[in-house]
């Protein structure tokens, strides 16, 4: 489903429900003129392709992490457009084990995003701690969110 397609292209399918059921769609929370755009899926739904591009381990027991934050247009969504920013996350099993995320900015094109990797056990559940300053402007936003995985 995902061959020849930038990870641009994946995130925004994410974004769009194309996906099986499987995933949870991808979410977004609205600050202010921004918003930040997140999801997390199982590294093994990348095609070989876009993995290898990307420097993105595919396995089952790794997911990844994407972040995206844009500035609302004066108008409808269209007029929207992706800003940097510092982006800082982490993650905290139910057993409160503690990653800290390596986010990579990634640019293609008019988008820039921001993506880590991270190990996952079957069932295992996360919950995402994301900070966010659009723009280096110094005004910390914060989402978080909790997602289970399964890898079997």
């Amino acid at each position: 489903m995902l061959r020849n397609f930038s990870l641009s292209t994946v995130f925004l399918a994410l974004c769009s429900g194309l996906f099986s059921l499987n995933l949870q769609a991808a979410q977004f929370e609205t600050f202010g003129d921004y918003v930040v755009h997140y999801n997390a899926i199982n590294t093994s739904l990348l095609q070989p392709e876009v993995a290898k591009q990307y420097g993105i381990n595919r396995s089952k027991n790794r997911a990844l992490l994407n972040i995206s934050v844009r500035k609302k247009g004066a108008g409808n969504m269209t007029q929207d457009s992706a800003v940097t920013a510092l982006v800082k996350v982490t993650a905290t099993n139910l057993n409160a084990q503690l990653q800290t995320l390596d986010m990579r900015e990634i640019r293609e094109g008019d988008a820039i995003y921001y993506i880590a990797q991270l190990s996952i056990d079957n069932a295992e559940t996360l919950n995402f701690n994301v900070k966010v300053d659009p723009e280096y402007k110094g005004q910390q936003h914060e989402v978080k969110f909790r997602q289970q995985f399964f890898v079997d």
